[in-house]
């Protein structure tokens, strides 16, 4: 059922490689690297076309099989479950994409804690999820999918992979809003009136405060090393 739910509202797999294709270059130099949650594999895919060596881990037995059809080294188990089998430090890297949300907050502080536990020094984590503090993608995405247990905003993802050790913790907005989504600003005619001119610009310095909530950013994620 979740295979047909993603390939319905989560976009077909060439328009998720699409999306996904940005990360590989800061992958690129990595070995061991593990897509927690890889659906379809779109990821594994794309680092296997660039020769990164990578698996997949899933809790839908769908996506794995689905996986394995296309000769995808895909593991059939939940996120933590996983992690605690892995020896320390014998990870390269590790990605989890529109996974995080799916996480109580206890699970997700084990998961970012083991995983810290698990990766190499300087090995890559990406971790993206739905952006709640874009109001469109709250309503439009986040609440669409009756599996997401906690939306997270940017900075409380950013915090929690900071304070479980990892270093250079950076969020990278992805997904912007299209413009015929957004609040058009007014342009200001030729020889408009002071009087007008001062109304145009109130309505569009209201227009830039809820396109900066509304219609801003669809995804973000946080990217660090550890």
């Amino acid at each position: 059922t979740y295979v047909g739910f993603e390939d319905r509202f989560r976009g077909s797999q060439d328009e998720i490689r699409g999306r996904l294709d940005e990360y590989v270059p800061i992958l690129a130099s990595a070995s061991d690297v593990v897509d927690i949650g890889c659906g379809r594999g779109e990821l594994l895919d794309l680092l296997a076309e660039r020769g990164v060596s990578a698996r997949g881990v899933d809790s839908n037995h769908a996506m794995v099989e689905l996986c394995r059809s296309r000769g995808l080294d895909v593991e059939h188990s939940d996120a933590l479950s996983f992690l605690e089998r892995q020896r320390d430090g014998s990870l390269g890297g590790l990605v989890a994409v529109q996974v995080v949300e799916h996480m109580e907050p206890a699970y997700l502080l084990r998961f970012i804690e083991t995983a810290y536990l698990k990766m190499r020094a300087g090995a890559p984590l990406i971790l993206e999820t739905i952006n709640p503090a874009c109001w469109m993608a709250f309503f439009e995405c986040y609440i669409r999918d009756l599996t997401h247990q906690r939306p997270l905003h940017p900075d409380t993802l950013r915090y929690l992979v900071q304070a479980c050790g990892f270093a250079q913790v950076d969020v990278h907005y992805r997904e912007p809003v299209r413009a015929v989504d957004r609040l058009e600003r007014v342009p200001v005619a030729a020889g408009a009136t002071t009087e007008l001119a001062s109304v145009v610009s109130a309505i569009n310095a209201h227009a830039d405060k809820l396109n900066a909530r509304l219609f801003s950013s669809m995804d973000y994620a946080v990217v660090a090393r550890r």
